[in-house]
């Protein structure tokens, strides 16, 4: 499989390098981010959350697919993580090809879809690339998630509107994102910070794999536990506050680097309410 689409990607990378290659420009759109209930909290009163977040990643040609983006920050105002209170797995396990032991199992706190375009690097066209839908899930490191991602050893999908899971390559990895406090109006947030890797950005050489959507769902999970001498049940997310009853999610978006265009960046933010 991984000889025929090196094949078919080739093929019409040569015929699109005739026409030259346009500069790039990425559209970008947080479609979903919302809390499981709506409620401010405050720092003496958290209330736990589950959180669920969605964007879209396009190019303003619809036609073609958008660049590849090399590193996330995703920060929900008043909404912070405590990773350290609940149960976890190293992220050595779970960047496997073979897939997560069952030992990491009680580690998982979400799940959801990202749905991709693989296509030649010199040809950006929709129609030169091929769809690459991937099952995710979010497991607990104690310091922040694992976001593993499997294509299931399935073939591609139908079409880029199908949320079936598969790709025209076998996928079965990790993206090692930590949490990092900052602030988003005002208040704390715990900010998702990674950095995609090679394997995901460029699964063959001279193929960009690019993400068109993503929609991913941490559950609501709580426990008791002791912090700062108190006992109180605490959230793996929780609302500290908002400001007045909205709740801005901040997302930056920086594009890899090429030999043609230099990384940018971009910010996209959705509000609901609190």
């Amino acid at each position: 499989m991984r000889k025929l689409l090196i094949a078919v990607l080739a093929l019409t990378g040569v015929v699109a390098a005739a026409g030259g290659v346009a500069i790039a420009a990425n559209t970008y759109t947080v479609d979903v981010a919302t809390t499981t209930s709506v409620a401010k909290g405050s720092p003496a009163k958290p209330v736990p959350m589950g959180f669920k977040f969605g964007y879209t990643v396009a190019e303003t040609d619809p036609t073609k697919r958008g660049t590849v983006i090399e590193k996330y920050q995703i920060a929900p105002e008043g909404l912070v993580a405590n990773p350290k209170y609940f149960p976890k797995c190293a992220f050595s396990d779970l960047n496997k090809q073979t897939g997560t032991p069952a030992r990491c199992n009680n580690a998982i706190v979400g799940s959801g879809l990202v749905k991709n375009a693989a296509g030649p690097s010199n040809n950006q066209a929709l129609a030169s690339s091929l769809p690459c839908n991937l099952r995710l899930r979010l497991y607990n490191t104690g310091k922040g998630l694992a976001i593993r991602l499997d294509s299931d050893g399935k073939p591609p999908p139908p079409s880029f509107d199908s949320d079936v899971i598969g790709c025209p390559l076998p996928v079965g990895t990790a993206i090692d994102a930590r949490f990092k406090r900052t602030t988003v109006g005002g208040k704390p947030t715990s900010d998702l910070v990674f950095t995609v890797p090679q394997n995901l950005k460029h699964p063959a050489l001279g193929v960009d794999n690019s993400v068109r959507t993503t929609l991913s769902t941490v559950k609501k999970l709580s426990k008791t536990a002791t912090i700062n001498g108190k006992r109180r049940k605490v959230g793996f997310y929780e609302a500290v506050g908002c400001k007045g009853n909205t709740r801005t999610t901040r997302v930056l978006f920086t594009t890899e680097a090429t030999a043609t265009q230099a990384a940018q960046k971009f910010t996209a933010t959705k509000t609901g309410r609190c």
